[in-house]
């Protein structure tokens, strides 16, 4: 801005980069509901390149703007607030595909349309936010500073009004947001009749939030594949919709012939089922509520179904603790198997709300029933915390195929199937007490749940070998049990009545000759040679590593593509999905990098000389590795505080909120700091020993925390966050002064660099989690701002 206070442009940055980052987390829910996974991550990720693509402009027109850059901030901040008007109404009308796949690819141009709708506010957002840092280059520690402030704002956004007021509602404030930051931007003869205009849209954004969602709901995917061979396709038939901080919540009523359970056995498929109503979590993943308590057609299946298989050899009246109670049928066989008392807990606040308020005379009996307890929380964080011990845990097909609270739209990692979950799970048994875990019936599922529990139960001295059994069901499930000692006699024939009853294949039988490929899995005495000799990946996952559904090898990216097309509940993260997007990704980000380089050499009267070209090449590595480091270690500082803090909201909200803020308060401090170069080093040795500390021992620093309440365990995670945020707000500030001291042109061009290089970083940093796990990811980070900080230049430059 050329005429103004600072405190003007403080405001302004604070206010576009919070309405910047609410739209991209809004982006994730809309992405979640309208499309299938692996094409909503390629929207999110290339429209996040519109920011690169608005700072290579500013670099190639930089010149131009230079003389009149108070207008050019205005009219880019005008830009965005009509970007960001247009690119919602295009969101939620253009036409996507039914069925998208990368075989046919027959909606190729449908989702070109829909990505470059998504990429517009980017542009525009980062044009407006590009031009304040580049104008502000001087003063850098405080206007990047406030940038980060107001993105750490706008991160709380979306989450806090999900719930209340819904996408719509959620849109309408952050656009308020992108006005309110527009009129900051005003130039001085205009700034009453801007703030009339700010005020008077104020309040009708106010007047309007609380039904916007209602009247422009966002469209859903029209069906949904409950197996193979059953889809429920429910169109405009949604009678009920409601957001909360995890998901849109969408239930529609089953007609007689559309009624369905999971669990029921071939011999089962004749009987009549209840009532239904389908409840849908972003139109991706389904659980079925059916009225138990006014219909005794239920409880009658249920009894033979696979939901009350543990139940039924469990010891008398027992204690049961429920993961993932959706629907209830879990907790409706426990109930009907004789349990003592029954916890039940559920991550969406959603779900348990139809229970309550929309079917509750379909749960009355368990809403009204005192040995049952429903809890909201996420289920992993929720054992770690329950002191209690079990005879019976049980959870059935959880998945995670949406994106999380945070935005953090990678991939779906589970931490309910990895090595340390079971054997948490396994701690809270009692002797002879059960575990069990039903999941899709695909082979590959199973060997790797082998392989988990092996791993677990290794590790304590024990071993599935004649404690484990398993019932599948006509190619849609497979229950697996293990025993907290090994099945008795009667135990093993009860389980195979039960098969007989239902009509269930056995999988696997305890003293039984390996039949079946998990029975020959089980008995193999170098599993390693099994698991490499596979052709599907079913290593044991970690905490570290939690992706237990990706089960294509990395060793052979092209022999990938062959499941490429897989179904999300089958398989996710495919390396040629994966590596084609990184490449498409990193061929975008260098043109946005290196076009501005050649159109400026093509347009100066004197050449460049080496020296100068050296250091852009310098400039471009320190700035090329900010932005992969920074993305890099924010993820996996998410990844590695989600099992402290429970609910995906909550380390949304501490984690991102404090890594943020606190970085913005480093960048406002650097110039102290850091008066002198030679004082430079200190800050990426700091953030390389915090980095390597937590990837090293961020298990033990955190474990002592998951006792206590909410309050103390985010204290505890701000204060493991704190100090590497004060460290990662300053390298940014550090670097854009050098610049600015000597060539201020290239101040927009490094902006280019590090908007682009975000990008690539995060899906860099998917690639590696999934083959080398976060730790690495933190030490790779660490390396990256070694590497970054060797590289600055000190030598002065010329434009």
């Amino acid at each position: 801005m050329a005429v103004g206070s600072e405190r003007r442009v403080y405001v302004a940055i604070a206010l576009l980069s919070a309405s910047l980052l609410a739209f991209e987390v809004l982006l994730t829910r809309v992405c979640a509901l309208r499309l299938h996974f692996h094409f909503g991550f390629l929207v999110i990720s290339n429209g996040l390149l519109g920011m690169g693509a608005s700072g290579s402009l500013l670099a190639i027109t930089e010149r131009r703007w230079r003389r009149a850059p108070g207008t050019w901030i205005h009219r880019a901040s005008a830009g965005y607030v009509v970007a960001l008007a247009v690119s919602w109404l295009l969101l939620l009308s253009l036409p996507v595909p039914d069925r998208l796949t990368f075989a046919e690819l027959r909606g190729a141009r449908e989702l070109l349309v829909f990505n470059l709708a998504a990429a517009l506010p980017f542009f525009f957002g980062g044009a407006a936010v590009g031009l304040i840092l580049s104008h502000h280059a001087r003063n850098v520690d405080r206007v990047y500073g406030w940038d980060l402030l107001g993105a750490g704002l706008g991160c709380l956004i979306v989450p806090a009004s999900l719930g209340q007021v819904g996408a719509g509602g959620a849109f309408a404030a952050l656009l308020l947001l992108a006005i309110l930051g527009w009129a900051a931007t005003t130039p001085p003869p205009a700034r009453k009749m801007a703030a009339g205009v700010a005020g008077a849209l104020g309040l009708l954004h106010l007047a309007a939030m609380p039904s916007l969602d209602g009247r422009f709901p966002v469209p859903g995917k029209g069906y949904l594949d409950l197996t193979d061979e059953v889809r429920a396709v429910y169109g405009d038939r949604l009678g009920y919709r409601r957001w909360s901080t995890n998901s849109r919540i969408d239930v529609l009523k089953l007609e007689p012939a559309e009624r369905f359970m999971f669990c029921r056995g071939p011999k089962l498929l004749a009987l009549p089922l209840p009532e239904q109503r389908l409840i849908l979590q972003d139109g991706s993943a389904g659980t079925i509520v059916s009225n138990h308590s006014g219909d005794p057609r239920g409880p009658r299946i249920l009894r033979d179904s696979l939901y009350s298989l543990g139940i039924s050899i469990a010891s008398p009246s027992p204690e049961v603790l429920v993961i993932g109670m959706g629907g209830g049928d879990d907790v409706w066989a426990t109930k009907l198997g004789g349990a003592k008392s029954v916890r039940a807990v559920e991550l969406n606040a959603g779900v348990v709300a139809v229970h309550r308020e929309l079917v509750p005379h379909y749960s009355r009996g368990l809403l009204e029933d005192p040995s049952i307890e429903i809890v909201v929380d996420e289920g992993r964080s929720a054992v770690m915390r329950d002191p209690r011990r079990y005879d019976l845990i049980q959870m059935t097909g959880i998945d995670t195929w949406t994106a999380l609270s945070s935005g953090a739209y990678v991939l779906a990692e589970n931490y309910l199937y990895t090595v340390e979950a079971f054997g948490d799970l396994y701690d809270h048994l009692r002797p002879g007490g059960i575990l069990q875990s039903s999941r899709m019936a695909a082979t590959m599922e199973t060997l790797r749940l082998i392989s988990n529990l092996d791993a677990a139960l290794s590790a304590r001295g024990a071993t599935l070998t004649g404690s484990m059994a398993a019932l599948g069901n006509r190619r849609i499930l497979t229950t697996a049990l293990v025993k907290k000692g090994a099945f008795t006699e009667a135990e093993v024939t009860a389980l195979l009545g039960f098969a007989e009853r239902g009509g269930y294949e056995p999988i696997i039988v305890p003293g039984r000759e390996p039949v079946t490929l998990p029975e020959k899995y089980l008995a193999r005495a170098d599993k390693a040679a099994f698991v490499a000799e596979f052709p599907r990946d079913i290593s044991a996952t970690t905490d570290d590593r939690p992706y237990f559904f990706s089960f294509t090898r990395w060793s052979a990216p092209a022999a990938s593509t062959l499941y490429i097309d897989e179904a999300m509940s089958v398989s996710q993260g495919n390396p040629a999905f994966l590596l084609g997007q990184l490449g498409l990704s990193t061929v975008l980000a260098a043109c946005f990098i290196l076009a501005p380089l050649a159109l400026r050499r093509r347009a100066d009267e004197d050449a460049v000389d080496e020296g100068n070209a050296a250091h852009r090449v310098r400039l471009l590595v320190y700035f090329a590795c900010l932005g992969m480091g920074f993305i890099a270690i924010e993820v996996a500082l998410l990844q590695k505080l989600t099992l402290v803090l429970g609910q995906p909201l909550h380390s949304l909200v501490v984690t991102l909120l404090s890594l943020l803020i606190f970085s913005g308060l480093g960048s406002m401090a650097s110039k102290r700091w850091l008066r002198r170069p030679r004082d430079r080093w200190w800050l990426p040795v700091g953030i390389a020993f915090y980095a390597i500390a937590l990837a090293t021992m961020g298990r033990r620093l955190v474990e002592p925390l998951v006792g206590f309440g909410f309050a103390m365990r985010a204290a505890g995670a701000v204060a493991l966050v704190a100090p590497l945020g004060l460290l990662l707000g300053a390298p940014f500030a550090v670097g854009i002064r050098s610049v600015e001291a000597a060539a201020p042109r290239l101040v927009p061009w490094a902006w280019a660099v590090n908007a682009s290089t975000t990008v690539v970083g995060s899906i860099l940093t998917v690639v590696v989690s999934m083959n080398f796990g976060f730790s690495v990811v933190m030490v790779g980070a660490a390396g990256l701002y070694l590497l970054g900080f060797a590289l600055l230049p000190t030598a002065r430059l010329t434009g």
